[in-house]
């Protein structure tokens, strides 16, 4: 019985192994023209995708706009829990936010020290502005004993092209975040 001819194209045998030449040597791996493409494809999709990942103005403007409806919940909270009015007041000129009640400014209740938030000064926010705070006439909310709010409006936030609103309801006041 004649035995089986070695096809070295062979997709099966190209798999098990080294693959020998009709010349006698063996191909294995890849040669380096190869490499260089692969590399190549790898860098141009990189350049394309990367971009798209990394949008540091649109997360920063997404956490100031989290962040900035987390202290109005907690304002909110703080008014119900304490049966004192709470104040949430906006500076947009100085880029700046303060919760306070008729004794003062509150204490943060992690770092203790007076609750006022500075994007300007905080770490990871340096794109970030307030782009405009409307509640009635006023650019501050007050939640009264009840966490009703004296009147429904919202805070503009932007970073770059980014632009979320945090919109107090009048009459509940729940606290929602859109894209603007």
């Amino acid at each position: 019985m004649p035995l089986p001819i070695f096809d070295p194209m062979c997709a099966g045998d190209r798999l098990k192994g080294p693959v020998q030449t009709r010349h006698g040597s063996y191909r294995a791996g890849f040669s380096l023209i190869e490499l260089i493409v692969v590399i190549v494809i790898l860098a141009i999709t990189a350049v394309a995708v990367v971009p798209h990942v990394v949008r540091g103005a649109d997360m920063q403007a997404t956490s100031a706009a989290r962040m900035l409806a987390t202290d109005l919940q907690y304002a909110q909270d703080h008014a119900i829990t304490m049966q004192r009015p709470v104040t949430v007041d906006f500076d947009t000129f100085a880029n700046t936010y303060t919760l306070s009640n008729a004794s003062g400014p509150l204490d943060h209740p992690i770092t203790k020290t007076a609750y006022e938030v500075d994007f300007s000064a905080q770490s990871g926010f340096d794109q970030v502005e307030l782009v405009s705070a409307s509640f009635g006439e006023a650019s501050a909310v007050t939640f009264d004993e009840m966490g009703s709010p004296e009147s429904g409006g919202g805070i503009v936030v932007g970073a770059g092209d980014y632009t979320y609103r945090v919109k107090v309801a009048a009459a509940t006041g729940n606290v929602t975040v859109s894209r603007k």
